[in-house]
C-alpha cells in the first residue's frame, strides 16, 4: 500500500488551502495559517485506524465527538470555555475532502497528533 486516503478540511473560499493541524505547522504566509497541498502532512486530518478511506459517516462521528467535548467543557466551565479547536465553527468555513498521501506523510501527520 503506497498511498493512504485521509480526510482533510478544505477552505470553502480558497480551494487550494487546507486547515492546518495546529498553529505551529500552519503556513504563516496565509492569513488563516492554512496549508497548501504541497504541505498537506501539516493539515488537520481524519484518519481511520484500518487505513480505509474515511466516509461521510466517519466525518459525522468526528463532528459529534467534538460537539460532545464542547458540551462537557461548557457544562463544566460555563458558556465561553477555552476550546483549542471549535470544530463546529471550523465546519462553517471548511469542507471535508478525501486526499491521498504517502506513508511518510501519514507517519508525520500521526506524530503531529500525538
Amino acid at each position: 500500500m503506497d498511498k493512504v486516503t485521509v480526510m482533510v478540511m478544505r477552505n470553502k473560499t480558497n480551494a487550494e488551502r487546507y486547515l492546518a493541524a495546529n498553529a505551529d505547522v500552519g503556513d504563516w504566509e496565509d492569513e488563516n495559517l492554512d496549508v497548501t497541498f504541497d504541505n498537506i502532512q501539516n493539515g488537520y486530518m481524519i484518519i481511520r485506524k484500518d487505513k480505509l478511506a474515511p466516509t461521510a459517516e466517519d466525518f459525522e462521528e468526528h463532528k459529534k465527538w467534538h460537539a460532545e467535548l464542547k458540551r462537557v467543557l461548557t457544562e463544566k466551565w460555563g458558556p465561553d470555555p477555552f476550546i483549542s479547536l471549535d470544530f463546529c465553527a471550523v465546519c462553517e468555513h471548511y469542507e471535508p475532502v478525501n486526499v491521498e498521501i504517502t506513508q511518510e506523510q501519514l507517519q508525520y501527520a500521526q506524530e503531529l497528533m500525538e
